[in-house]
Parts: C-alpha cells; structure tokens; sequence
C-alpha cells in the first residue's frame, strides 16, 4: 500500500522525524508538499473555497486543500487505495500488522475510509477483526486527519464533495451522512500523535471568542442548507444507532508521546 505523507516544504523537522518511523516500519511512502494556506493569495481563496466556508483559517484551507490534492493523485493516476499520514503521526509498533491485516484491503466498488488515528467515540459492532488484539467498527464520532486508509471510490467521492473548500478535513461523520463514504476505524488506534502537534502548523487564533463564535455562525448556515437525506442519515446515527449498539467513548486520556 502506497503512503502519502503531507509536510509542509519548510517543516524539515518533522519531515526527518516522521520519514526515520516510516523507514523503520517498512513503508513504501512520498511526501506530498502541503498547501501553505498563509501563502495563498486573496484571489486564490477566492478561487479555492466557497462564499460560505467553516475552514476559512489560511492553515485550515492548507490542510484542506493538501487531503483534496491526495485525492486528486489517486483520481488521475488511479491508485486502488493508500494509507495518509500527516507529518505530526506517531507510529506504534502495531501498525505494519494492521496494514498488512486482509481487512485493510478495502473493497474497490466501496467507497470506504478507515482511520488509524483514535477516535472519539464508536459503534460497539465489531465489522472484522484487524490483528489479535485490534478490530475494525464503524465510527460514531471522530475529527483527525493525521492517520487514514482511504480507497480510490471514497477519494472520487470526497473530492466531488469537498471541492472548492467549504468544510475542515476531518470531519468524517458528517461526510459520511453526505453519503460520501463508509467510515471505520481500528481500535486500538496503531497511529497517535506526536508531540510535535503541540505546535500547530495548521493555524494561530488570536481572539478565541470572536473565532469561536463566526464558526459556530458558519456551522449553523451549513447545518440549516443540508439536504433532507443529509439530515435524515443525521438523526439515524443520533436517535436510532444507540438503540441497537452501544457507543464507545474512547478513554481521553493523552496519546500525545515521543
């Protein structure tokens, strides 16, 4: 399986830290240049995003813009499916045997992600298991991009979606209630994250309240222009999943480490 790994071209630090863990886990893997949101041009984001857009920080059209980039690559020189990480991932020793797992082969004619990196919460329903101690389920709650299997179906799919940018790229449930792809995720997680996430490449808030409150400005325009399928596989997964399987909450405790 083909490893994408998204750097920014100055981020030369975590470049090396995140290609020597590549290396020591066998991964066949090329760095993608991420998009640098804060060198884009008025007329660019114009050009790139949507009149209405909750990712509308620089560092958050850049991230946006580098998973759609990926996806692209897969489109135009058809590549069945690849793992992405981004350059703050911390690999577990547990991650080759997942990936080498039959259930990390997805199924071409469905478009499926798989995330590698923990979840908030999940559908206790088990889909397969991955290794001996690690098995696949459905998603009920999850927002990070930095570790994730995706298939060339959903890539198709997430870039008709997510083109121009009008959302952040990690927001899988509710791609996923666009009808954009299945979404599952190994727990245990084999991918956390590094420290070096501390130190954010993707944005700086300088007045948290203003920023919190045009994003939940943003957010409630997007929520009310859904279309009736969108809200009704919504309500789905809120009223009726619960009531068949128990949802998960993942412990909180940090998996930030060295």
């Amino acid at each position: 399986m083909e490893t994408f790994i998204i750097n920014l071209a100055s981020s030369t630090g975590r470049r090396a830290t995140i290609a020597a863990q590549c290396d020591a886990a066998g991964l066949d893997y090329e760095f993608i240049h991420a998009v640098n949101g804060h060198a884009l041009t008025e007329a660019e984001i114009a050009q790139h995003t949507r009149a209405v857009n909750y990712a509308f920080k620089p560092g958050e059209i850049g991230c946006a813009l580098s998973h759609l980039a990926i996806y692209r690559k897969m489109v135009d020189e058809n590549i069945a499916q690849v793992l992405i990480l981004e350059d703050d991932a911390l690999l577990t020793p547990q991650l080759p045997a997942v990936l080498s797992s039959p259930a990390l082969q997805l199924p071409d004619n469905s478009p499926t992600v798989v995330l590698l990196s923990r979840v908030n919460k999940y559908v206790n329903n088990v889909i397969s298991a991955v290794t001996d101690a690690a098995s696949l389920y459905p998603v009920y709650c999850a927002t990070t991009s930095h570790a994730y299997v995706i298939n060339l179906a959903a890539a198709k799919r997430l870039l008709s979606l997510l083109y121009p940018v009008w959302m952040a790229a990690d927001k899988w449930c509710l791609f996923e209630e666009y009808g954009a792809m299945k979404l599952l995720a190994v727990h245990p997680a084999p991918v956390l994250l590094h420290t070096l996430a501390q130190q954010t490449t993707i944005q700086q808030i300088n007045d948290v309240v203003q920023h919190n409150q045009q994003k939940r400005d943003i957010w409630l325009r997007l929520m009310a222009a859904r279309p009736i399928s969108v809200r009704v596989r919504h309500r789905y997964r809120r009223a009726v999943v619960p009531l068949f399987h128990r949802i998960v909450k993942v412990n909180a405790s940090p998996d930030r480490a060295m």
